[in-house]
């Protein structure tokens, strides 16, 4: 069981590369120094000074990237833009030999989304049982050039069928609507890409890299624990059950609210919970979590407010969130967004986690 009180001893041994910290924390170990990482997109330039310094202080960057390539046949991609009393829209269209679907932007926020209609499921169910996943390398192997021993890379496929339906196809208005109505046409493309995602996790558990991260975003509150049993855990378990056989570690950006369906994550097979929140964003503290997720890691993110404190305040809540955690089988993050201020706040953060150890 991982405890609030975990810690390990490094007397005599050589220091852990970053990389080494976060593989360890990652795979329920306890690093010499708990570690933090970011995502590699908010990195202007890795190789310039500035961040150089933070990279050199054990600041780790991960990179996301896939192992596979999603081939979809006899569909016609078409953008269109056009501005409208001072907004720009884009209108990205979808033709296929059943009908067309198409979303809209307006700006960078998404006004439309494929699927308004039971029609619009099936077109998209066509469009799932016409595609081809393919297995590749190359931007794996680019990752990891890039991270070297200072980060890490982990695999994000496609998220599980049931977030891709609702945050990339339907939306969560209408997805809701039609969970609730339960109408066949959801279930079917359901069903047609749960098909393909077996085929993707297939292939990335043949693929390079340890560990697998699906990009859930689940809103737990709106999806509830039936759903989160009839929608989420067959994916989970089906893909976890693959992945597992290959040597690799699971796990689900998760960077909300999760009490709603906490006792349903409990019983999935993911080893880490990614992105883990502590309120305000999210609505469980990280000892809640531990004692009803004991056999899970956690990735967890940092508060973006927290930022913004005084540095000796920072490093007081920073010290206080590991402690609540633990040291074993924990390592932070900065996963949702760039702190405005971060070449001073970064250091503060890291110098906490020396003072832990």
């Amino acid at each position: 069981m991982l405890g609030a009180a975990d810690s390990i001893l490094f007397a005599g041994h050589p220091a852990m590369t970053t990389r080494e910290r976060v593989c360890a924390a990652l795979d329920g170990k306890a690093p010499d120094i708990t570690p933090l990482s970011i995502f590699s997109w908010f990195i202007d330039d890795h190789t310039s000074d500035r961040w150089r310094r933070l990279i050199e202080q054990g600041l780790a960057p991960t990179v996301q990237c896939s192992t596979v390539r999603i081939i979809e046949h006899g569909v016609e991609d078409s953008t269109q833009e056009r501005a409208e009393g001072g907004i720009r829209y884009r209108i990205h269209t979808r033709k296929t030999p059943v009908g067309s679907v198409q979303e809209v932007f307006m700006g960078t926020w998404q006004r439309e989304w494929f699927v308004k209609t039971p029609q619009d499921y099936k077109i998209m169910q066509w469009i799932s049982e016409h595609t081809e996943i393919a297995p590749t390398n190359e931007e794996y192997q680019r990752a990891e050039e890039y991270v070297g021993d200072d980060g890490v890379v982990t695999i994000a496929p496609p998220r599980t069928p049931a977030m891709r339906i609702n945050l990339e196809m339907a939306g969560t208005e209408q997805f809701c609507i039609d969970l609730g109505l339960e109408g066949t046409e959801l279930f079917d493309l359901y069903e047609a890409e749960m098909s393909n995602f077996r085929e993707i996790t297939r292939l990335v558990a043949a693929g390079p890299c340890r560990y697998v991260d699906w990009d859930e975003n689940l809103t737990a509150r709106m999806l509830g624990p039936k759903w989160f049993e009839r929608l989420l855990m067959p994916a989970y378990q089906e893909g976890a059950a693959m992945l597992e056989a290959a040597g690799k570690r699971v796990m689900c950006h998760y960077d909300g609210a999760l009490s709603a369906v906490a006792e349903q994550i409990a019983k999935s097979p993911l080893h880490i919970i990614e992105s883990l929140t502590e309120p305000p964003e999210g609505d469980m503290m990280y000892d809640q979590c531990r004692a009803i997720w004991p056999d899970k890691c956690f990735w967890g993110n940092i508060n973006m407010g927290l930022f913004n404190l005084p540095p000796e305040e920072l490093k007081e809540a920073v010290k206080a969130k590991r402690h609540r955690a633990g040291k074993r089988g924990f390592a932070f993050e900065i996963s949702e967004d760039l702190p405005w201020n971060w070449e001073t706040a970064i250091p503060v953060v890291l110098e906490a986690l020396q003072e832990l150890g």
